[in-house]
């Protein structure tokens, strides 16, 4: 007969064991892969009235349901080296801006609009998503 000693032994050595083998992710990484990529774009949104032939590239946005267009002067990866010119294209032409509604209510202030503004987010490529993290006058700001 089994004794119960012996069956908790030999549970807890399998467990050692999976554990040994089988690394738990480090603290802080996600679990399924990297973040996506921490994208800058220096541009200015156009109002609607605005012809959109006389600048280029541009790019059409959606922020809060709301088409835009956003006249792009500079894209920059801040996450690698890489150029950010190049992934603008693999999305076609339209992206959605979302995030916090502060964020999204700054797109469209007195403020900023018809300004040049810094526009930071994660770029979801499949999505075609760029989740803000900041939106700030590009004037207000040197680098």
């Amino acid at each position: 007969m089994w004794h119960k000693g012996w069956a908790t032994a030999r549970l807890l050595a399998v467990t050692c064991l999976v554990g040994l083998f089988v690394p738990a992710p480090a603290q802080g990484a996600p679990l399924f892969g990297p973040p996506p990529p921490l994208l800058r774009i220096t541009g200015i949104l156009l109002s609607p009235a605005a012809e959109s032939g006389k600048h280029y590239p541009t790019l059409d946005v959606s922020i809060a349901g709301e088409l835009r267009t956003l006249y792009i002067r500079e894209v920059k990866f801040l996450t690698s080296d890489d150029r950010g010119w190049p992934i603008l294209r693999n999305l076609g032409s339209f992206l959605t801006l979302t995030g916090p509604p502060a964020l999204i209510d700054r797109l469209d202030s007195e403020e900023t609009r018809g300004r040049p503004l810094l526009i930071e987010g994660r770029l979801y490529v499949r999505e075609r998503v760029l989740l803000l993290t900041a939106v700030e006058s590009a004037e207000a700001r040197v680098e």
